[in-house]
């Protein structure tokens, strides 16, 4: 088992809301994100996903690493995060879907289980409870 280097990028836009994005034959949504190839750099990746899947121009910011082992995987993701001048992007994919949260409102969104794991510890850190009752 090798480790698999990833970063995710939470994006917040003036209101306060975090950027959830769903593969439309996925069920869970999920934060931008990228898989870290040898030799690229970190906030490239990010740069490029993140216009790729939203068309949304952002400077990544590094917030923390976070280790995620779980059976048969052995992950390493790189968090950062991005604010947005604007409420929304108006970039549209035929085969995404997109939606802007309050952060206490998530809980009852479908999430990868990574994604909830990273904006719970983001929460945390900047001293907003999540009510995970």
């Amino acid at each position: 088992m090798g480790i698999d280097n990833y970063a995710g990028i939470i994006i917040v836009n003036n209101k306060g809301q975090i950027l959830f994005v769903r593969k439309l034959d996925d069920y869970a949504y999920a934060i931008p994100w990228c898989r870290i190839q040898p030799g690229e750099a970190i906030q490239d990746c990010l740069k490029k996903k993140v216009k790729d899947l939203t068309g949304l121009s952002v400077e990544p910011a590094f917030l923390e690493p976070n280790e995620h082992i779980e059976e048969d995987s052995h992950q390493i993701s790189f968090d950062h995060l991005a604010r947005i001048d604007g409420e929304t992007h108006h970039y549209v994919r035929d085969d995404l879907d997109y939606i802007w949260m309050k952060p206490g409102d998530f809980q009852e969104l479908p999430l990868v289980p990574l994604t909830r794991k990273i904006i719970e510890r983001y929460l945390d850190r900047i001293g907003f409870e999540v009510d995970v009752t």
